[in-house]
């Protein structure tokens, strides 16, 4: 009887209303104290892993519709290429993609960063998929020719340090890019510890023949 008056009590000295607004007045408050991220923390679009729903699982029987003007996929297409970042080489990509739409490749090689910290690539490799479906938009222009593509896959790196003092590093490691109907493509690589901060490398390559 006692919990009943009180409930009553309660309701009358806060109501709906007034719980209601004193909810959405802290929601408003911890936006602005907190930044966006408080609410949508890690809905940036563009990063690769946001994409790893479209990647096929092992085992999965490859099924891609092309249309008409994309490029036909009737031989394995490779690519080998350097990965670029603010003008430096930072490794080599080399892929396959194969007629049923299926990609893998490795990234490879050593390079050195703005503050000459060396890195030797010791294994990276990644795999994945065309995505037909995906279009290719640049600007207001819709470009219906080109074919995209994205893999996921791991990568361990040696940093050496110039004091001489050396360490290993683990991460992900995601590829994609667009093929146009001349097979010549162009994308990214992105490197990741934790996917929140990470690192985009471009790249660009003619198939070898």
């Amino acid at each position: 009887m006692n919990l009943e008056i009180n409930t009553r009590a309660r309701n009358s000295v806060y109501p709906l209303w007034l719980r209601f607004f004193t909810f959405f007045a802290a929601l408003v408050a911890a936006f602005i104290l907190l930044g966006p991220s408080f609410l949508l923390s890690n809905t940036d679009p563009s990063v690769p892993w946001k994409e790893q729903a479209n990647i096929l699982p092992p085992g999965r029987e490859p099924s891609f519709h092309l249309s008409p003007d994309q490029p036909e996929l009737t031989d394995i297409l490779r690519y080998k290429t350097a990965a670029w970042l603010k003008g430096s080489p930072y490794g080599n990509l080399n892929f396959a993609v194969f007629p049923d739409g299926i990609i893998k490749g490795i990234w490879s090689g050593e390079f050195d960063d703005e503050d000459d910290v060396h890195y030797v690539i010791l294994a990276a490799s990644f795999a994945g998929n065309i995505d037909p479906s995906k279009p290719c938009i640049e600007g207001n222009r819709h470009d219906a020719s080109k074919l995209y593509f994205i893999t996921a896959g791991a990568y361990t790196l040696l940093k050496e340090m110039p004091s001489g003092s050396s360490r290993g590093i683990n991460g992900f490691l995601y590829v994609r890019g667009w093929i146009d109907p001349n097979y010549t493509a162009t994308g990214q690589i992105v490197i990741t510890e934790d996917k929140k901060s990470y690192e985009t490398l471009s790249w660009s390559a003619h198939k070898i023949n």
